[in-house]
């Protein structure tokens, strides 16, 4: 082979780690091993690169790493970037010291100016957003006059996390970061907080929320806060855990689940070719719908580049099948989302689903398996970028979906049970039963109405009857509505 050329697969080997250069990122440097300052070295990976939870182990180094070691932020022209990997470092000792043992104000204290100027955490504005017996939700919006003082603030922190008897989770998310002075230098920070944990009677709640804050270097090089301003706070409380976590109950039993899902993301970047375009944030959707019409619930799940999306058959026991080859939905493109929806009108769940390169429609045959229909989407001019998101809606009132209403009847004979959105504001449930009388065919439609607005359920029952051959177009007069409680 002439020796100007490299092989393909060379070249993929060579290049397959690039993209963590251009992958989108929060604010913050990158998690491999800049030279960075002596109390920074400790634990690189507070300034992760990406999410904060994405920890892979790869089978050999990056070839990128001693580039990294040249261009650690703040030597270039983002200045910004070095002052927020500092910071960022000290909240989360607060972070990991708050999940021992909160308050935590011995480590808070560390990084707090003796005059710390700040606002009162007595709530300014409440605005309740839910109140029932199981959920508590509220929005507290903070102002009040300026106090001061390092321990009168710790004294308020403390009474404001006090009904947090453990914390499970505290994170802290720079959302912005400003310079506002160079002598001294000085910058302000938005910080994005949450805390999750628990009460001394075993409740549970959440708080996500902001804070600015406004710090300054001090002649250690240690960033101390001079002012800090408590924002607002979105708070949940729950007397209980609402949901238990019953996956492994569930799908344990299937090989897919078991040696594909449980493994993670992380783990499939290390092992895939990097040509099958596997993306590290792994933003992938569900779907769930009834596609066989049994009453229960079935999953599709989504997922990245070079791993085929799956379809769980509900088996009415609280357990599922892996049905994905039978069905013809194993899709290997990268995947965001999928949506189960009646797009022919015809009382059977059809698939949508939307990959990174365009959106695919697969028509349910009622067989268990599905088709998929090439040429259902057509755009006038090539969509740019990526698909990520996709809604279905009846924004038509006369023609529901894709079929005009007046083929409603005709679709719905023979089936046993059939799903309708007709007018934008209604569901109608239709169960179909067929009469045969001499000369004529009946028949028996039972209708359960919802409206979205959520008012009482209506039932009607509607006996309809053709002449054989006239069944594609009923005969008007032939229809006898009665409305019942």
């Amino acid at each position: 082979m002439d020796s100007r050329f490299v092989s393909r697969r060379a070249f993929l080997r060579k290049i397959r780690w690039a993209p963590a250069l251009l992958s989108p990122a929060r604010l913050s440097a990158c998690s491999f091993n800049f030279p960075l300052p002596q109390w920074t070295q400790r634990q690189t990976s507070d300034i992760a690169l990406s999410d904060s939870r994405f920890v892979p182990h790869y089978p050999s180094s990056s070839p990128l790493e001693d580039l990294f070691k040249l261009v650690p932020p703040g030597f270039d022209a983002y200045p910004t970037e070095k002052y927020a990997a500092e910071i960022t470092y000290q909240l989360n000792r607060w972070s990991e010291a708050l999940n021992a043992s909160p308050p935590a104000l011995d480590s808070l204290s560390k990084f707090l100016r003796a005059s710390v100027e700040f606002n009162s955490t007595d709530a300014a504005e409440v605005t309740t957003i839910r109140d029932t017996s199981t959920i508590h939700l509220r929005k507290n919006k903070y102002g009040g006059s300026s106090l001061a003082g390092r321990d009168l603030f710790l004294a308020q922190m403390k009474e404001h996390l006090a009904p947090l008897a453990r914390i499970q989770v505290s994170e802290f998310l720079m959302s912005d970061l400003q310079e506002t002075s160079q002598h001294p230098l000085s910058v302000v920070t938005e910080i994005r907080h949450t805390f999750v944990g628990s009460h001394r009677d075993g409740s549970r709640e959440e708080r996500i929320g902001f804070w600015k804050l406004v710090w300054s270097l001090d002649s250690g090089g240690v960033w101390i806060v001079e002012k800090w301003n408590f924002v607002e706070e979105t708070i949940a409380l729950v007397s209980s855990p609402l949901f238990r976590d019953v996956s492994v109950q569930s799908l344990q039993r299937i090989a897919s689940y078991r040696d594909q899902m449980l493994l993670g993301v992380d783990h499939w970047r290390t092992i895939l070719d990097g040509a099958s375009g596997i993306d590290v944030y792994g933003n992938n959707g569900i779907a769930a719908g009834d596609f066989d019409n049994d009453g229960f619930d079935d999953l599709y799940i989504c997922q990245p580049s070079g791993l085929p999306n799956r379809l769980y058959h509900n088996r009415g026991d609280g357990t599922f099948d892996d049905v994905t080859e039978k069905s013809g939905v194993g899709v290997l493109d990268a995947t965001a989302c999928a949506i189960f929806a009646d797009f022919e009108n015809k009382g059977l769940q059809d698939l949508l689903v939307v990959c990174a390169s365009g959106p695919l429609l697969f028509i349910n045959q009622g067989n268990g398996k599905f088709q998929c229909k090439r040429e259902a989407f057509a755009f006038a001019k090539p969509p740019q970028g990526t698909f990520t998101h996709a809604a279905v809606a009846d924004y038509d009132p006369q023609q529901p979906l894709s079929q005009p209403r007046k083929r409603l009847i005709r679709n719905s004979l023979g089936a046993g049970r059939r799903r309708w959105s007709g007018r934008g504001h209604e569901r109608l449930l239709v169960r179909l039963r067929q009469r045969r009388q001499p000369g004529h065919l009946r028949f028996e439609y039972v209708v359960r109405c919802r409206t979205t607005h959520f008012r009482p359920e209506r039932f009607s029952r509607q006996r309809i009857s053709w002449r054989p051959g006239a069944l594609s177009r009923p005969r008007a007069g032939k229809f006898a509505l009665q409305e019942f409680r």
